[in-house]
């Protein structure tokens, strides 16, 4: 499913889906006019896109047969295509236009084969068109909230209309069970109107239609992860998880099923156990899920294990090992000998005394850094406690890749705690008056830790101050320059800071070299549909979402152009393929192909600190002349900005000319 960056006002999509299948009948033109039909001078008949789309799932007969258009025969399958790809490419109107036509009772309905489907009453869709259109009520859902109350009624009317339809179809009654996924996106839909009545209604639909207490246990818990009721979600999570030994084949693969189905939910309680240090809880829930062998997908994994690793909650990280495909290294070298009273620089001359090696040890010792959070907002403290630290390792190792382990704990502590003019300061003094610059960059080779070294943390702590924009771009340039291996993470950091329309061309350099960078990571399998398919990670598209809300002039427009811009990737990798089998490995686009679709003259594909400013100077003049002002542009400190650029810059060059020294 591609992902849908939310829109910035409502298009009354209650008042639209009810519209759309409200019709009674077909309009007789998917064909020629019958013969009684009396053409008058001047009349001149122009078909719609839907009666084109219609035409194309006309059999031949009913092309032939003039007479009988009103009991047309149409090919399922060619109308689902149909709807699938107004779907995906985020076109409701004609989706529902389309869906509006065929809610008649006039039309007898094809498999493949160009056989009759029997089996369904008059007046009625053939089911699936209510999964179908399921999976469009749940993309509509992502919109804004002033939709989902409308949506959350509507999926009640269309799962009760569903269990009509489904009963009256049987020709045994109680054989058939509904489709699961059309259940969970129906489930998701009253969820996300955060309305209990809601939630009951649709508990009551399944208890009538004999869904089973699993379903509704899991629709239960859905509900309390939506609305942050996390006391109440540790209380029924385990029954979410049941006893794995149910009597019938059929009836267990429907059980895991659901629980894949649900699995974001299961993902986040795990993840608020974890972070309340629940450690037990955690593993029993990972437990029971073992024995359905149920497996998390790898960025659900790898994300459950950083945040066990950061809490250390190591009977967890056990736990996952049976649960994940490729194990993960639970050793913690000295932990045993680290209890939780001890300061950090106790923990470190632990360390020392063992010849602890990070750049070849894997640690999962980043949980140490929460022992700085004792120390007060005062840069000379934590000057002078940095000066203790290092002088005792000094005197006890002298190790070059013990203090980047120290180092690094230090800056992965301040990009999230503090503003990021402390933690420049702290990174300058570490450079310049303690002369640490090569741990510093040895950093970035302690085990297991790519994805968190220190220059990823300075992203991260830029992203936290508004006033950065040319900042991460010359963090972005100094490391660029060097063939730094950058993160997606590094690029959401650069997409937060954009805030108003003056930030478009920052923002769409930044997706661009976003795309460049780590396009074919989000090229996947997708196990429930069975067909690869390319998505962007949530936070880069709730990033996404954000600047577009925010905009003055020009929403429709830049909303138009990044879902173009999205759609057209995902199909080039969905197309194409890339993959190296000899290698193991996934194909980027071809930069000359990404270029043309982000456009050559409408994207900035370098941009230095004066094409940055020209570029703003030239959004900030669109802005006056439209007369807009926004808290945003209020908050933007243009001189900080300049003057945190300006350090970075210089840090770098420091660096370098460190290391020419030492050839």
């Amino acid at each position: 499913m591609k992902l849908l960056f939310k829109r910035c006002s409502s298009s009354h999509i209650g008042k639209l889906i009810k519209d759309s299948l409200i019709t009674p009948e077909i309009l007789p033109q998917l064909g020629r006019q019958p013969s009684s039909h009396k053409r008058l001078p001047n009349n001149k008949r122009t078909n719609s896109i839907t009666d084109k789309w219609l035409k194309d799932a006309l059999t031949r007969k009913d092309k032939l047969n003039e007479d009988k258009l009103q009991n047309v025969n149409l090919r399922l399958n060619v109308v689902l295509t149909t709807l699938q790809k107004l779907r995906t490419s985020d076109n409701p109107a004609l989706y529902f236009a389309l869906l509006n036509r065929i809610g008649t009772g006039h039309i007898k309905w094809l498999n493949k084969s160009g056989r009759q489907i029997d089996a369904f009453p008059p007046d009625r869709l053939p089911l699936e068109f209510y999964h179908e259109l399921s999976n469009m009520l749940y993309k509509l859902s992502l919109r804004s909230a002033n939709d989902k109350i409308a949506l959350a009624k509507f999926s009640l009317q269309l799962l009760d209309r569903y269990y009509f339809l489904k009963t009256k179809s049987l020709t045994v009654e109680g054989k058939f069970r509904a489709n699961i996924k059309f259940l969970r996106n129906c489930t998701l839909l009253i969820v996300k109107s955060q309305s209990n009545y809601y939630l009951r209604a649709i508990q009551r639909l399944f208890a009538e239609n004999s869904e089973g207490q699993l379903l509704a246990n899991l629709s239960q818990l859905a509900f309390y992860v939506e609305t942050s009721q996390w006391t109440s979600m540790l209380d029924i999570l385990s029954s979410c998880v049941p006893d794995s030994g149910l009597r019938g084949s059929k009836e267990r693969e429907r059980a895991i099923q659901l629980l894949e189905l649900f699995s974001p939910c299961l993902v986040k309680s795990l993840k608020v156990m974890i972070a309340q240090n629940m450690e037990n809880e955690a593993c029993q829930i990972l437990r029971s899920l073992s024995e359905w062998n149920f497996h998390f997908d790898q960025h659900d994994s790898s994300n459950l294990i950083q945040l066990s690793q950061n809490h250390s909650c190591l009977k967890v990280i056990e736990t996952m090992n049976g649960l994940s495909s490729t194990t993960a290294v639970t050793r913690q070298f000295g932990l045993e000998k680290l209890p939780t009273d001890v300061s950090l620089k106790q923990s470190i001359h632990i360390l020392s005394k063992d010849n602890f090696e990070p750049l070849k040890q894997d640690s999962f010792l980043q949980f140490l850094s929460f022992k700085l959070s004792d120390l007060p907002l005062n840069l000379e403290v934590w000057k002078k406690y940095i000066k203790e630290v290092d002088d005792q390792m000094q005197a006890e190792s002298n190790l070059h890749s013990l203090r980047a382990f120290f180092i690094d704990m230090l800056l992965c502590h301040l990009s999230v705690r503090k503003d990021f003019d402390f933690m420049l300061s702290l990174v300058e003094h570490i450079v310049y008056e303690k002369n640490l610059w090569q741990p510093l960059l040895l950093t970035d080779n302690i085990v297991g830790n790519k994805e968190n070294s220190t220059f990823h943390c300075l992203f991260h702590g830029a992203s936290q101050d508004i006033s950065t924009k040319l900042t991460l771009l010359a963090l972005y340039n100094q490391l660029n320059e060097i063939g730094y291996q950058f993160t997606s993470h590094d690029f959401l950091s650069m997409l937060k800071v954009c805030k108003n329309y003056s930030d478009s061309d920052f923002f769409y350099f930044a997706f661009y070299n976003l795309l460049v960078t780590q396009s074919h990571k989000f090229f996947l399998f997708d196990k429930f549909s069975d067909k690869f398919s390319w998505r962007l990670p949530i936070q880069i598209g709730d990033a996404i979402s954000e600047w577009l809300s925010s905009l003055e002039i020009d929403i429709q427009e830049n909303t138009d152009r990044v879902l173009q811009i999205t759609d057209d990737v995902g199909e080039w990798y969905v197309e194409n393929k890339p993959f190296n089998s000899e290698k193991g490995t996934i194909q980027p686009i071809n930069i000359m192909e990404l270029r043309k679709i982000f456009g050559e003259r409408k994207t900035l594909f370098h941009m230095d600190s004066e094409i940055f400013q020209k570029s703003k100077a030239k959004r900030d003049k669109e802005m006056r002349n439209e007369a807009l002002f926004t808290a945003n542009d209020a908050e933007y400190n243009f001189a900080a900005d300049v003057s945190y650029a300006k350090r970075v810059e210089n840090l770098f060059s420091y660096i370098r000319s460190k290391q020419m020294q030492q050839k």
